[in-house]
């Protein structure tokens, strides 16, 4: 036109134009959303870049929407896994606010997020984050085929982890400690995926080591079945509980023994779990959790689930206690109740003074040697069979009994008596006990003549 050529608009133009306003109505890429129906998202991260990709589901087809990508920087560099998906997703929703308002959006993945954002007692950012997504409509769904997926996989540019891929079992390790006044636990979960559940919890109860330790097996397991997990691999540093666990060691203790079926009954919601035990130096990130959770509360510590248990996951329950010797003491002591006999009152002020209470237990206070645990009739089978015959018994006589069990800290009334009745019935012990050779009956002494 600038030679002064006359512009002619010939049908081939044409023909171009039209196909020229096709593709500007209909792009390759990305589509337009219709109205009400749901659209889908999926996420991907890597060490240094986060990835989201928003979908339209037509028929068997996904029409891709929108997508976002950030490079971490800073401090969020060294965010876990966990916290990249969780800010992978917030980022998503202050980006495209307008898709999120004005769908219905269903969040496809194969992490345990939602179960970690919907926990109460989440601690730090990711408490924060949890409380900003909750504002949106967002529903969540298992990961079944790739699809969109691969997308976001490929602007993250992830390159393929083989130790990602080819490993399906979840890595699972508790420890657990005791103090003077608080207990703990500290479970680390880690997916497959390289995703990492760290979880602290204190018992605000008395609770002793072995004790301690099951009850952080029980919650890394309940942690576990609540994400998803069907192949797991725990590792403990207690030998007691893994030994047991596996049948290596023998559970003795009654408690121990109710808290050993609940890790089997609960192990039976698995596909395969196996436990093994490992030395300390390899347990510390548990180990450092569980004194962080028995010491006091911690501030802002990261994505890390803090929980509190009130009360023991396994208790013993008697279900008829006899009336004992020590009823009347107890009674005394506590509420300062007296019977109506003036004799049977003076003899009770007079014996009870011999005695406290600590925590509703009773206890014998002596002149030269510690408080004694009073035994109720219904525990001293038991506590006489452990100290003749246990693992550090070796059948000893009566008296000799009775003052071992008053080293080790128990006192009844009739334990003397007790002691020699229960020696003198003990099958070991009349079998190889050194019998004298003496008559059946006493022998008469008769005079020459």
């Amino acid at each position: 036109m600038k030679k002064g050529i006359e512009f002619e608009w010939t049908p081939s133009c044409e023909e171009s134009f039209k196909h020229f306003k096709e593709i500007l109505a209909t792009p390759p890429v990305l589509g337009k959303p219709k109205v009400g129906e749901p659209l889908y998202l999926y996420l991907a991260i890597t060490d240094e870049a986060m990835a989201a990709v928003l979908v339209q589901e037509e028929g068997k087809v996904q029409q891709p929407i929108y997508f976002v990508s950030k490079a971490l920087q800073g401090a969020e560099l060294r965010y876990s896994k966990l916290e990249k998906l969780a800010l992978a997703l917030l980022i998503s929703f202050c980006r495209l606010p307008q898709y999120f308002q004005g769908h219905q959006v269903v969040m496809r993945t194969d992490q345990g997020i939602c179960q970690i954002l919907q926990k109460p007692d989440l601690a730090g950012r990711m408490m924060t984050w949890a409380i900003q997504l909750s504002q949106y409509d967002l529903q969540y769904e298992p990961r079944h085929v790739i699809k969109a997926q691969a997308m976001a996989d490929f602007l993250v540019e992830v390159t393929g982890d083989p130790t990602e891929t080819t490993s399906i079992r979840w890595m699972l390790h508790v420890d657990g400690a005791t103090n003077q006044t608080f207990g703990g636990a500290g479970i680390i979960l880690e997916s497959p995926a390289g995703v990492i559940y760290e979880q602290s919890i204190k018992f605000e109860f008395p609770i002793s080591n072995n004790q301690a330790e099951y009850e952080a097996l029980l919650g890394g397991l309940t942690l576990a079945r609540e994400v998803g997990a069907t192949r797991l691999e725990v590792c403990s540093d207690s030998q007691v509980v893994t030994s047991q666990v596996n049948g290596t060691y023998q559970a003795r203790d009654s408690l121990l023994q109710k808290y050993l079926e609940k890790v089997k009954e609960l192990s039976k919601q698995f596909e395969e779990v196996t436990i093994q035990h490992v030395p300390r130096e390899r347990n510390t990130r548990a180990d450092l959790l569980s004194k962080l959770a028995s010491t006091k509360p911690g501030v802002g510590n990261r994505s890390l689930i803090q929980g509190l248990i009130k009360e023991p996951a396994v208790t013993l329950h008697l279900t008829k206690i006899n009336p004992s010797w020590m009823d009347p003491i107890t009674v005394f002591l506590e509420s300062s109740k007296l019977p109506d006999d003036k004799k049977t009152t003076k003899a009770l002020r007079r014996e009870a003074a011999k005695y406290a209470t600590i925590q509703g237990q009773l206890f014998r206070k002596g002149l030269s040697q510690p408080l004694l645990k009073c035994l109720h009739p219904d525990q001293m089978d038991y506590v006489l069979r452990e100290v003749h015959e246990g693992c550090c018994g070796h059948h000893i006589g009566g008296k000799a009994l009775a003052r071992k069990l008053i080293r080790a800290g128990y006192y009844w009334p009739s334990m003397m008596k007790d002691s020699k009745e229960f020696v003198r019935k003990c099958i070991k012990c009349q079998e190889n006990d050194n019998f004298h050779k003496a008559p059946a009956s006493e022998l008469s002494p008769l005079t020459s003549s």
